[in-house]
């Protein structure tokens, strides 16, 4: 991927920026002072500095630490509300960005993809052309079935317009990917593409990342924050899971798409903004409408456009072409010598359900790829225990398994056997099942609790 430069005083914040950009597929180096980042800048070709802004006597020293021996590497400059005139300082002076801290590591990463795109474009590395100008390119996704045709058309049609657009699909389907490819084919694709994941906070702390907040806006605001509505101007806000917005919340958003202005909260000072809409949500929205629970005027707001995307088990002819695709991917990562499946590990692939869309089709390839031994995949190293493998047999749109029907079952009963064959499809590694089910392992963790699964390989377990 490339090569990033994360030069902070905090030793825990670096490592764990680190190991997220790590597990990117990134080469990250670590520095805490500028003496250290000027040797790694002699010693290392760097794409990307992501410097603190106090970790340098002055603005200048991080500007000379970022430009020594790397002149096209582009600087994000960390700082704390009480440095941020500092940052301001550094970005006049050539800095690519600033970025308060603190900051989710999501908001990084999509800053540091703006500052390799913006590198790209200058030609600077053109490698970098087709790593990252052209990740949501229509033409770079995987499939040759009618349905993503067609998906492929819609996009060209709608990009080159500000309407707004609802994304609908499964959980996995890749909604995410078809907002990008419309963001970047826009005249919008200069300015920032910013997501948000509207089921992932509640509702006062989804309002403060969306709007922003004063200092002293409630309990625990110490410090001004800018919102999403802010970082994303002149942009493209993606909002993911919009059906789960409380409806308090989605007057405050009918009022931002009818008036292109909001308040923080606390404040009742209005901010003007210019953004496109893009949403995404795997739920019927058309009967959340009917049952009270989503505005009909913020509905219309939003679905001037509709993308549905189609499970992977309805395009089912794309299977071999993603499958060997993350096979290329995670075998070059890997250092891998894995060139392709055998046949009976295909009819595997293609007869099985896919609860998880392409996200778990991925997942499987890259465990699949890391326990080959030889150069072709074999239905062993997969591990699709579940799996059914006659497309034909009637399959649960769970994960598929043996033991009871549904109707038999209570939903806690329903609700333990699909953790366990998560945990028994991904060899009872918690974070691994965690992922396979969409859930953050601190909830899976707490699910395992409560339904009372153990495992031997589990050290709480052991005696």
């Amino acid at each position: 991927m490339s090569n990033l430069l994360i030069l902070d005083q905090d030793g825990s914040l670096r490592a764990d920026v680190s190991r997220f950009f790590h597990n990117l597929g990134h080469s990250v180096f670590q520095a805490a002072d500028c003496p250290a980042a000027l040797r790694l800048l002699k010693e290392q070709p760097i794409d990307v500095i992501v410097g603190q802004v106090d970790a340098c006597g002055d603005v200048q020293e991080l500007l000379h630490a970022a430009r020594g021996g790397n002149p096209e590497a582009a600087l994000i400059v960390e700082a704390e509300l009480d440095s941020a005139e500092r940052g301001v300082q550094a970005v006049r002076s050539g800095a690519f960005s600033l970025l308060q801290k603190p900051y989710s590591l999501p908001e990084l990463n999509f800053q540091i993809k703006r500052a390799l795109e913006a590198r790209a474009q200058r030609g600077a590395s053109p490698g970098l052309v087709e790593r990252y100008q052209n990740v949501y390119q229509p033409y770079s996704f995987i499939g040759e079935s009618p349905q993503i045709r067609e998906i492929f058309a819609v996009v060209k049609r709608v990009a080159g317009t500000d309407s707004s657009v609802i994304i609908v699909g499964e959980t996995g389907t890749g909604k995410e990917l078809v907002a990008g490819a419309i963001h970047y084919n826009s005249p919008r694709s200069d300015g920032p593409f910013v997501r948000v994941n509207c089921a992932a906070l509640p509702e006062q702390l989804l309002e403060s990342e969306l709007f922003g907040h004063e200092k002293g806006a409630f309990t625990g605001a110490d410090r001004l924050r800018i919102g999403r509505f802010e970082h994303a101007n002149g942009g493209t806000l993606f909002l993911d899971e919009v059906a789960d917005l409380s409806l308090f919340t989605q007057a405050k958003l009918l009022r931002v798409l009818q008036e292109k202005e909001f308040e923080r909260l606390g404040s009742n000072e209005p901010i003007r903004t210019d953004v496109r809409i893009l949403s995404a949500t795997n739920r019927d929205l058309a009967e959340r409408r009917r049952a009270g629970v989503f505005r009909e005027d913020l509905y219309y707001r939003l679905n001037v456009v509709t993308i549905r995307l189609p499970a992977l088990r309805e395009r089912e002819g794309d299977i071999p072409l993603l499958a060997q695709f993350f096979l290329q991917k995670y075998a070059t990562r890997m250092n891998k010598k894995v060139r392709g499946l055998r046949p009976e590990t295909l009819r595997l692939l293609t007869g099985y359900h896919w609860p998880g869309n392409i996200r778990e089709l991925e997942n499987t390839m890259e465990r699949a790829v890391l326990m080959c031994d030889g150069d072709l995949i074999s239905p062993e190293d997969v591990n699709l225990a579940f799996a059914q493998a006659d497309p034909a047999a009637p399959s649960s749109p769970a994960m598929p398994g043996a033991g009871p029907a549904p109707e038999d079952l209570s939903l806690e009963q329903a609700e333990r056997r699909l953790v366990i064959q998560a945990l028994e499809r991904t060899g009872w590694v918690q974070k691994e099942a965690a992922r396979l089910l969409g859930l953050s392992s601190r909830v899976l963790n707490y699910r395992i609790r409560k339904l009372g699964i153990t495992h031997p390989s589990w050290r709480h377990n052991r005696g």
